[in-house]
């Protein structure tokens, strides 16, 4: 397998031994892209709040999501479309 889609929850969540078995796959050389399987919206970045900063934006632990490409706006459907043509261009 030389790359995977991971359809998330909300707005890009994994759970923590989801999170370390995409790692493993990472580390092996396997491609991970998040999508959001949520109908209306789609993953989006948010930048690390300042400590101490309250209701800011947060980047998620070492072993979040955020360790892994995102899809942004497309479905998982079209981010296994994204993926392939990315794997086939080298």
């Amino acid at each position: 397998m030389r790359g995977l889609v991971v359809a998330t929850t909300g707005n890009g969540s994994i759970h923590q031994a989801l999170a370390a078995a995409l790692q493993r796959a990472q580390a092996a050389g396997v491609a991970v892209l998040r999508a959001s399987r949520c109908a209306f919206g789609g993953i989006v970045e948010a930048a690390a709040a300042s400590p101490g900063e309250r209701g800011g934006a947060r980047r998620v632990d070492a072993a979040g999501p955020a360790d892994f490409d995102s899809a942004g706006m497309l479905t998982p459907a079209q981010a296994r479309l994204k993926l392939l043509l990315q794997l086939a261009a080298g």
